[in-house]
């Protein structure tokens, strides 16, 4: 894995080794050089090596004599808000969020508390690795100070605003929350307070070091599934240390796929609102299309990555969001993926229509998920992926993104990654059987070729 990774995502890598105080405030002057100065939110997560990048993040935005807000220990949701909240011209969030321990990122956000665009960033990143700063004199550094206390209560203003609080209270439902001692729990146990939800949190702790592989993911749920039926919750959550992503454990003991996050929350808004616009990517599981179709709603797919999404979300003014990673955004509500209100979209719906989580689950089309990363040096990537397309004339090809094929009962869909020298696939049929044989296959053929 490349330990240092600089694209549409912001900066992230390894710390120390790679990801070091001076990069992080290169990327920062970079930041302040763009925006000319200007105003700044700052915020961090949990992890070790996150006060120390706040710190030099902080200094150079100074440096270049830009005014700070310190936001401090924040989840990705409430930088999204915060930023426009705060009339800043930029936010710059400090966290890895599903990036394993040793790892850390900066994540600009542009005035709108959106991701910066692929054209943004490359501006961005055209300054960093010039390294020509706007480095002002002594008598204009910038000045720091903290962001009001209560911008957390505003934020949960915002998102009980969207749901049926009275109802949901009504309801009194229990919930097992896994937060990977990141700043989720933070604010996920005061909207829990407002809902009135018995929240029942568990690795809650802002120790800096994540328990278990921050991706949530049915392997990374172990520990909710395994307390939900003794402890007669209604439905668990698993949160990465962000709070960007979340997966879903039922109240039957299953743990979903990540995939089917976005998928569920859909199926609740569409059956509020049909003919809704929805925004995916093109590597998303079929059941989302299943469901928007349903609902006789409009899907539109884009490019992997939440710039992209979110773009388009804005671009066609849709009112939904997300993608396979256990992520959504809400047209009506931050320009982020915000798994807060995720969370308060189902707890609302199991509380208006009197369902559980296993039924809400149960009423969404399934398929089988095979994700794999097949080694290959970067400058034949391409060529490999050109070489696929005559293995599968029977199907209908999509370039949009890499190469996707279809089928009546499943799809494949490669893409070289822009930072590591693999490619990326995943293959999604309706059965396990046919998924896990059909991505042996391809993969002993992709293989079979880069030995050639």
């Amino acid at each position: 894995m490349q330990s240092l990774r600089i694209g549409i995502a912001g900066m992230r890598g390894k710390v120390a080794s790679e990801l070091t105080p001076q990069r992080a405030m290169n990327f920062a002057s970079a930041l302040g050089t763009y925006l000319d100065g200007g105003k700044v939110v700052v915020g961090r997560d949990t992890r070790i090596s996150s006060g120390m990048l706040h710190q030099a993040a902080i200094s150079a935005l100074m440096g270049c004599g830009c005014t700070v807000v310190d936001a401090g220990l924040i989840s990705a949701p409430e930088m999204h808000f915060c930023t426009p909240h705060l009339e800043a011209d930029a936010g710059l969030l400090i966290g890895a969020g599903h990036h394993p321990n040793g790892w850390n990122a900066l994540m600009p956000f542009t005035s709108t508390g959106a991701a910066f665009t692929r054209v943004q960033l490359q501006e961005l990143l055209d300054i960093y690795h010039s390294r020509r700063y706007s480095l002002v004199p002594w008598q204009k550094i910038g000045v720091c100070s903290n962001a009001p206390s209560h911008i957390r209560e505003i934020y949960l203003d915002k998102v009980c605003s969207k749901v049926d609080v009275d109802a949901i209270a009504g309801r009194n439902l229990k919930v097992v929350a896994d937060f990977c001692n990141g700043t989720g729990s933070f604010v996920a146990e005061r909207l829990a307070a407002r809902l009135g939800v018995n929240l029942i949190s568990i690795n809650n702790e802002a120790s800096g070091i994540l328990p278990h592989d921050p991706e949530p993911r049915p392997r990374s749920a172990v520990q909710v599934q395994s307390l939900l039926k003794p402890l007669g919750a209604d439905i668990g959550f698993v949160f990465n240390s962000d709070m960007s992503r979340a997966s879903i454990v039922t109240s039957s003991g299953e743990t979903l796929s990540e995939e089917y996050t976005v998928a569920l929350v859909a199926d609740q808004c569409l059956n509020a609102r049909p003919n809704m616009k929805v925004i995916t990517n093109g590597c998303t599981t079929r059941t989302l299309d299943e469901v928007v179709a349903r609902h006789r709603g409009e899907l539109f797919k884009t490019k992997v990555g939440e710039a992209f999404i979110v773009d388009k979300m804005i671009e066609v003014g849709a009112d939904l969001a997300g993608d396979g990673s256990g992520s959504a955004a809400f047209g009506d509500h931050v320009l982020g993926y915000d798994n807060c209100m995720v969370m308060a979209v189902l707890l609302n719906a199991m509380a208006k229509h009197r369902i559980t989580s296993a039924e809400m689950a149960s009423a969404i089309p399934r398929y089988h998920i095979v994700k794999r990363a097949i080694s290959t040096s970067s400058s034949h990537a391409y060529t490999l992926l050109r070489q696929m397309e005559k293995f599968f004339p029977d199907a209908e090809m999509s370039e949009s993104d890499g190469l996707r094929f279809d089928w009546p009962d499943g799809w494949v869909h490669f893409r070289a990654s822009n930072t590591e020298p693999i490619i990326r696939m995943i293959v999604e049929f309706r059965s396990r059987e046919k998924a896990e044989e059909t991505a042996f296959h391809i993969r002993g053929m992709i293989e079979r070729l880069v030995l050639k």
